[in-house]
């Protein structure tokens, strides 16, 4: 895996959004973890382990890396910006994997560096419920407005592309996610409604940006500091927006089943966070609201970031498209056109494709983020005390020899080569989680989106493949992976060509078509070379006389 250093300029942040205030927010946000990165910083050893690496350091791939080939069995400290983490080693997973959220807490953790108090970013118990029971039990239920988005979203935003065009990939699955995910989490119309996509997209942006900002000063200084930050400020608007628009529906829900004992309630996320606060946070418009920003975070940009990441490869390998094409033709002859579960289950070329890529460009080096809340002892006698920061090193692990045949080879089609095998049909999916497939986490707490982003990423990448012809630019390599900290993120600027697919039949038509326009300018090449040398030896012919 690639990884590079991000370089701020102005081409880095063109295509993520279409909007200015977007794409200035991240380049703060590249520049503010800059300034971070040589600051000096003095984080207290917590864990008695090896350490490797220095806060300052930029490349914690490198750390990360040398930590996992050094110690496989024990843990390590790697220092970071934020905190010491402390890498959990895969043969310690058992003991820690089903530990409880009082325990070792993802919502803590993930509130500590972002600066959640300041910032509004985080996780609740709300919505990881809503999320793990409503959304997931209701995929299938929603695939047709699924469907339904992804043509509408495809159409406006890519479009008709008779010829080939230069697609800004980062920003356009951006909107395309955006759009799919708000359809089922508000519905329609608020989804498609400018107001709260902007919202829905800057406040993670945004969020993220003021926690850099505010990590630049002491946390002595953060509760001043904070007003001073207009990122944090932006990302209070955001959360007032967002109340205004989805007040109106609310209200009209409560007034309905006021009025009738028999009222069907909408089954949207609006509803499940609704239904799954505690006391009278859902009738509390303002929770309601920041719930749902919280949810755009992993829903929009993670899904993004590896639906990209899955296009960039596909590019660069295009000998995997006709077949992954061919497959999509095959199910919808055997199921029909409706996506359904049978007919997703059916593209095993797909999802192995798609678990091939996040096995290389993960969204993150590392997973099973945890804060300590209880002391935890290993049965090593490591002992992690209250306030440590845990993980576990997914992406090492992931390119380790132990588990897979040739890591460092991208194969497309390697799991369902290893789903073929007896026994294994379950076992290496998109969504499988185990000690040799950590991208998702592990255990209890693995991701509980993740069947969700399955079904959305299988239905752009199928719309993709089956409307448009795409290639890499002329001479452009592979797109190349930005390196912030723990996270891995596509090259939000770079472009591939699309083009409106024109079959086997129309390609070959061009190629011939290219082919006799090139013998013809060869034989004109030629009869222009052999009039010139006829007209020297005239001249030559008369001098010599």
């Amino acid at each position: 895996m690639v990884l590079l250093t991000f370089t701020i300029d102005a081409a880095l942040v063109r295509s993520i959004t279409h909007s200015p205030e977007v794409m200035g927010s991240l380049l703060v946000l590249l520049a503010a973890y800059a300034i971070r990165l040589f600051m000096p910083l003095h984080h207290k050893q917590m864990v008695n382990s090896p350490v490797i690496g220095r806060a300052t350091d930029r490349e914690f791939h490198n750390a990360l890396t040398e930590g996992y080939t050094k110690y496989p069995d024990s843990t390590f400290t790697i220092p970071t910006a934020h905190h010491s983490m402390v890498i959990i080693p895969r043969k310690f997973l058992d003991e820690i994997k089903a530990l409880p959220e009082t325990v070792l807490s993802f919502q803590k953790q993930v509130s500590a560096r972002s600066l959640g108090k300041y910032t509004g970013l985080g996780v609740n118990d709300t919505l990881v419920y809503s999320v793990k029971v409503d959304l997931t039990k209701n995929i299938i239920r929603i695939l047709d407005e699924l469907q339904d988005e992804v043509d509408y979203a495809v159409t406006t935003n890519i479009g008709d592309v008779p010829e080939w065009k230069a697609v800004p990939v980062y920003g356009t699955l951006l909107n395309l996610v955006a759009l799919l995910s708000g359809r089922i989490f508000v519905g329609h119309p608020l989804s498609r409604n400018e107001t709260w996509l902007q919202a829905t997209l800057s406040y993670t942006i945004d969020g993220f940006v003021g926690a850099e900002k505010l990590w630049t000063y002491p946390k002595l200084l953060h509760p001043v500091t904070q007003y001073f930050i207009p990122e944090v400020r932006k990302v209070h608007s955001y959360l007032r927006n967002g109340a205004k628009l989805l007040e109106p529906i609310m209200k009209e829900r409560q007034q309905a089943m006021r009025d009738n004992r028999n009222f069907k309630k909408p089954s949207d996320m609006i509803q499940w966070i609704v239904d799954n606060s505690e006391g009278t946070d859902g009738q509390d418009t303002d929770y309601v609201t920041k719930t749902q920003m919280l949810i755009s975070v992993v829903a929009i940009h993670t899904t993004t970031m590896t639906t990209a990441q899955a296009v960039f490869d596909l590019v660069a390998h295009p000998e995997y498209i006709q077949p992954l094409r061919e497959e999509l033709e095959q199910v919808r002859a055997e199921e029909g056109s409706a996506w359904s579960k049978a007919s997703i289950a059916k593209l095993r070329r797909m999802d192995s494709f798609l678990k091939e890529s996040q096995r290389f460009r993960p969204p993150g080096l590392v997973t099973m983020n945890r804060q300590v809340e209880k002391e935890v002892k290993l049965s090593n006698g490591i002992v992690l005390p209250v306030g440590t920061h845990i993980a576990t090193a997914a992406g090492p692990n992931a390119l380790d020899p132990a588990f897979f045949e040739n890591p460092e080879t991208f194969d497309g089609f390697r799991f369902e080569k290893l789903r073929s095998l007896p026994g294994n049909d379950n076992k290496y999916q998109f969504v499988t989680t185990g000690p040799d497939q950590l991208h998702w986490g592990v255990g209890t707490h693995a991701c509980p989106g993740r069947f969700f982003a399955s079904y959305e990423i299988k239905m752009l990448m199928a719309e993709i493949l089956t409307k448009y012809d795409i290639m890499l630019k002329p001479g452009m390599g592979r797109p190349q992976d930005l390196a912030i900290d723990v996270r891995v993120i596509p090259d939000p600027s770079a472009e591939i060509l699309f083009r409106n697919r024109r079959g086997d039949e129309a390609d070959e038509a061009e190629e011939a078509e290219e082919a006799e326009v090139e013998d013809s300018q060869t034989v004109q090449r030629r009869v222009t070379i052999a009039a010139k040398e006829r007209a020297e030896f005239e001249v030559d012919s008369t001098l010599l006389k």
